[in-house]
Formats: structure tokens, sequence, C-alpha cells
């Protein structure tokens, strides 16, 4: 089956409860930010948990960063952070819908961002399927700078039991 290109956003709640647990959690919505945290998705399955990973505006730090497999550029536009992905249920998130973005300079940068995202896919994926085996399986060096997959999964299930 072909995976597909989505951007999502993530409940509030749930990005709170997480962070509780992991400090490399990105907040959605900070007051200084006009729009919601968008999340590159869904990368890759384990159980009925989905894999995101939070876009983040291109700032001029990264013109310097050279790309690896935790940190991917989108042109001069956004960075993937596969470092700081975690898992989500589907009824946590919500696929975004960027005809329907009603302000016209941010719908154009997110159409401008999938569009630059599009022919990266197939890495974005790959990259985050061997940065969760070498985190969780081979526990190697790069595990400091990720979050807690294991111990995520584990609070995501707890989060579906305390909700229901």
């Amino acid at each position: 089956m072909q995976q597909k290109l989505y951007f999502y956003e993530v409940e509030d709640d749930y990005i709170e409860y997480l962070s509780k647990f992991d400090i490399k959690i990105m907040y959605s919505k900070c007051e200084n930010r006009k729009f919601k945290r968008k999340y590159i998705g869904i990368l890759f399955k384990i159980d009925n948990k989905h894999y995101i990973a939070p876009l983040s505006s291109f700032k001029e730090k990264h013109k310097e960063i050279e790309e690896r497999i935790d940190f991917i550029k989108i042109g001069d536009k956004a960075v993937i952070n596969l470092n700081n992905m975690f898992p989500v249920r589907l009824e946590q998130i919500k696929k975004v819908e960027i005809e329907e973005e009603k302000d016209y300079n941010y719908k154009e940068l997110l159409r401008n961002e999938y569009k630059l995202c599009l022919p990266k896919f197939k890495k974005i994926i790959t990259s985050a399927n061997i940065l969760y085996r070498q985190v969780t399986v081979y526990k190697m060096k790069i595990s400091g700078r990720c979050c807690d997959f294991k111990l995520l999964e584990e609070k995501c299930e707890i989060y579906k039991k305390e909700r229901n």
C-alpha cells in the first residue's frame, strides 16, 4: 500500500499530556504563534499507534546545519525534526485541509511546504523507520537527541484508557 503525505494537527490536551513525560515534545500552539503547529505523517504504524513528526519554521541557524537521519530540510521553508516524532492514535489528530485555510498567506506557505515535502516523502519515511530502530532496538548514541519512543507509546495507551 502506497503511503500518502498529509499534514496534521494534534489535540492540545494530548500534546500537553505527553510533554509531562518528555521535554522534547513540541507544543502545538504557543502564545506568540498565530497558527497551530503542523505535523507530517503518517510515518509508520506500530500496533494502533501512528507516528508523526513536527514541522518547524526554517530559521537562519538551519542554513548551517547539514541534513541527517533525524533532521530534514524542506527547502528554505521548514524543517522536520524526526528526533521529536511521537505516537498518536487517529482520534488525536486531524488532517489539515490546506485549501480550507482562510488566511491566504498561511495557505500559500502550507501549499509550498507540501510541494517541497512530496519529493522527499520516501526519504522522510525511510529515515523515520531507521531512526526508530536505532533508538529502540540498537540504543545508538542518537537516542539522546530523540524522544523516548517506547515510553511515549506506553503513555499513548494510558491516555486512551483514561479518555474512555
